[in-house]
């Protein structure tokens, strides 16, 4: 089914203006927006490739392809924003495709005005351009199905429909969602007239073929130049485990409120069984495959913003018909007006200043330590820097870190292998937000976060010790061997005195220190007394989506 006749050209003007500008924003944000948690933790993974030390192959394959940008600039939210405009460039690729596959049900302004409704459609706004595997496997995927869906199946469209889904499914397991998109449409070539049964049989055994190839070839090569690590298999399996939970709906608030902020795609997803029931039933069929990558809300638990991006393309093009009976009805204008009331809102909610800051403690986390160091943190807000425990960027990490490894944190902690902490995160931020217990670390990790690492910024957790007066001599156990330096006041450590802003060597271990009246004091794991620059930003550096 294809739509007839033409809006005026000043009206397919308007859509093209509609997309500039969109796109233009997009670009702005690129510049101006947060870098978010996620980003940082797969940024970090390419400098964990560079360094030799990136575990799996699985899901990592865009370590490979943007290694390149830790050579574009010295400054690490440089290198993450020349990512970013690769990312965008694909989401538009991900959108032409959806008005090239919206071409099959309506005519050419209304498939141009489905790429809109895709590119303005809430959180894919505001991340179609950050850092994740999803624009580009969206554009890989989408694309395969323009080629598999239109024109003649012959061997050169099986090749390429095959490589396009084999890279989506290197970059991202979850590639597997499409499938009902490409069921539907290989139904209807399957009942097409004028080709062979045994053909057809063979050339979607073959695109099936050259996609696990595709896949095997990419995942191989890529995984032949990392450390030996576990097997794949188990990688895969654990990673099934984390993010496949029935019925659970961790993330659905992310659902509900991408409803609200792309009301023009929940308006047409509500509307299409009504608009669709005067359709042939060969095109209910490709409506409801491509609407088919919609049941992984069902089971997939890491419904993030971003995950629309990758999402929301073929459903774009399944309301498409949807889209031509509301511009028939009330006229284009409304139709756009709506479709950017999302974009509008999302941009006065969002956090300005928060780059800022995050650029401002990556600058002085380079200062007080100009060598990459060990640190704790969330996310790889150092991504240039050695992170330990990755396992506490989510629920399911801080579980298996439970299970498994209770307690290494304050093990890593008194061997002195942590030098500095960036309080972000839940789990963070609730040990240093107060002195209450928490129920998200054990007690004696929490002790040992609190207990050897002094405030330097709202974020920054340097190694130190805070020293209160005492009527004896105190044991005090400093965790690294180094300089120390002495901030507030002078005292003694195993007999020996100490002025304020003194600097002295100590070796790990305990040490007795005299402090009998005054204020406390901090001793800071640093060859000097740490000063935040003037004029650095306070506020919380978490990026939102």
């Amino acid at each position: 089914m294809t739509g007839s006749g033409s809006l005026p050209v000043h009206q397919t003007r308007l859509i093209f203006a509609t997309l500039a500008v969109v796109i233009l924003c997009q670009i702005w944000l690129i510049f101006a927006k947060a870098i978010n948690w996620d980003e940082f933790l797969h940024f970090g993974q390419v400098y964990e490739l560079q360094a030799g030390q990136l575990g799996s192959s699985i899901q990592t394959l865009p370590t490979r392809l943007f290694s390149w940008a830790t050579d574009v600039s010295d400054d690490i939210i440089s290198q993450i924003q020349a990512i970013r405009l690769v990312m965008l460039a694909c989401a538009v690729l991900a959108a032409a495709a959806v008005v090239a596959l919206a071409r099959r049900l309506v005519r050419f302004e209304i498939a141009l005005l489905s790429g809109l409704v895709f590119l303005t459609a809430g959180f894919v706004f505001t991340n179609a351009f950050t850092y994740r595997t999803d624009p580009v496997a969206a554009a890989a995927l989408m694309w395969a199905l323009y080629v598999f869906a239109s024109g003649q199946l012959n061997w050169k469209r099986v090749a390429l429909t095959g490589l396009l889904v084999g890279f989506a499914g290197a970059l991202t397991i979850k590639s597997i969602f499409y499938l009902p998109c490409f069921a539907a449409f290989a139904w209807l070539r399957w009942t097409e007239k004028g080709e062979g049964r045994l053909r057809r049989f063979l050339e979607f055994c073959s695109v099936g073929l050259v996609a696990m190839l595709c896949f095997a070839l990419l995942v191989g090569l890529h995984g032949a130049g990392l450390p030996a690590s576990e097997a794949q298999g188990s990688n895969v399996q654990r990673s099934l485990g984390n993010f496949l939970r029935f019925f659970e709906f961790q993330k659905i608030r992310y659902v509900f409120a991408q409803a609200a902020f792309a009301p023009v795609v929940t308006a047409g997803l509500i509307a299409l069984p009504f608009v669709a029931r005067n359709m042939s039933s060969r095109t209910i069929i490709m409506l409801l495959g491509l609407c088919g990558p919609l049941l992984c809300i069902l089971f997939y638990r890491n419904t993030f913003p971003y995950f629309f991006t990758f999402l929301l393309p073929p459903i774009c093009v399944a309301i498409a018909p949807v889209l031509e009976r509301a511009v028939t009805r009330y006229g284009q204008v409304p139709v756009i007006g709506f479709a950017l009331l999302g974009p509008i809102f999302l941009l006065t909610q969002e956090p300005w200043g928060t780059l800022e800051r995050q650029r401002a403690t990556i600058d002085e986390v380079e200062r007080l330590y100009p060598e990459p160091t060990p640190y704790l943190s969330y996310s790889g807000y150092m991504p240039h820097y050695p992170r330990q425990f990755p396992s506490l960027i989510s629920g399911v990490g801080l579980r298996r870190y439970w299970e498994q490894r209770s307690g290494q944190i304050a093990e890593d902690i008194e061997a002195g292998r942590i030098a500095f902490v960036i309080a972000t995160g839940d789990a963070l931020d609730a040990i240093y937000a107060s002195d209450e217990p928490t129920p998200f670390l054990p007690e004696r990790d929490i002790a040992a976060l609190r207990t050897n690492y002094l405030q330097h910024s709202d974020t920054i957790y340097l190694l130190g010790r805070e020293i209160c007066p005492a009527a004896q001599v105190q044991d005090v156990l400093i965790v690294r061997s180094g300089p120390w330096s002495l901030d507030g006041g002078s005292l003694t450590i195993d007999g020996r005195r100490i002025g304020d802003g003194a600097t002295v060597r100590l070796e790990a271990g305990v040490r007795q220190i005299g402090y009998t009246e005054g204020t406390c004091l901090k001793l800071w794991g640093l060859d000097h007394v740490p000063q935040l620059p003037e004029g650095f930003p306070g506020g919380p550096i978490a990026g939102s989506f």
